[in-house]
């Protein structure tokens, strides 16, 4: 069956992975990367694998922006001013969120979503009322479970209305990662996360102190837990990923 047929009449795809689909088999007509002899053999093998980047790449496979700026100065092209509340704030991210490319077409990591929310947390009720839709909408809308979003270390109420409405809620996406720091992180706020990843399998911890050493020595600046758990620098990210089968490379 054509291609592109086949992905319009798969019954088992919603509207939006079929437009996604398609503009992979658009992209499959196009081969302008120059590979040589050597790599394309490796390739045909399945020794090197691509992760569907295709033959013709057109935007980075991680995209990190920066978030905080973002939330400062808003946005021209999107004709957002800073957000002034608890509504607005949520509401510009999620705006932001649908104009983020990357290899999945969603979003591969959202911020760290507990400090761009936490000055505009003045309610707690109202907070944990927008905060919670907040958390829905991005389930319900980056159907892709390599969107990523990031806490800590210290401990914010934004954190922990964020960490108790991911235990209520048990949503898939997004995945979260508690930036864990022993001199910054309070023992109840670790616990906090530590209960509610028994339940619902996030946040994972990443060592924040080690992060913060490793991206120091390397010239970077702050960094972004991404995707499935990539270790990114914010306003920055990964133009590409390629894995080696190890296995095939063997045979």
């Amino acid at each position: 069956m054509n291609q592109a047929l086949a992905v319009m009449t798969d019954s088992t795809l919603t509207y939006q992975q079929k437009v996604a689909g398609l503009a992979r088999v658009g992209e499959s007509t196009a081969s302008p990367l120059r590979i040589g002899a050597d790599t394309r053999r490796y390739l045909e093998a399945g020794a090197i694998c691509d992760l569907n980047e295709g033959p013709a790449p057109f935007r980075p496979r991680y995209i990190v922006p920066d978030y905080e700026r973002f939330m400062r100065q808003g946005s021209a092209f999107l004709g957002l001013e800073p957000p002034r509340d608890i509504w607005e704030a949520t509401a510009a991210l999620l705006i932001l969120y649908r104009h983020v490319p990357s290899i999945t077409t969603f979003p591969v990591y959202l911020g760290d979503i507990d400090a761009l929310l936490e000055p505009f947390v003045r309610d707690e009720a109202e907070a944990r009322k927008a905060i919670g839709l907040f958390l829905l909408s991005i389930d319900r809308t980056i159907n892709d479970s390599f969107c990523h979003a990031d806490i800590g270390p210290e401990a914010t109420t934004a954190g922990r209305l964020i960490l108790e409405l991911t235990r209520e809620q048990k949503n898939a996406v997004p995945n979260l990662s508690l930036k864990y720091a022993p001199a910054l992180t309070p023992d109840d706020f670790a616990m906090l996360a530590a209960s509610v990843a028994l339940e619902v399998a996030k946040p994972s911890f990443a060592n924040d102190p080690m992060f913060r050493s490793e991206f120091k020595a390397m010239g970077l600046g702050d960094y972004a837990v991404a995707s499935c758990y990539n270790g990114l620098p914010k306003g920055g990210g990964s133009c590409t990923l390629v894995r080696a089968n190890l296995a095939r490379v063997a045979g």
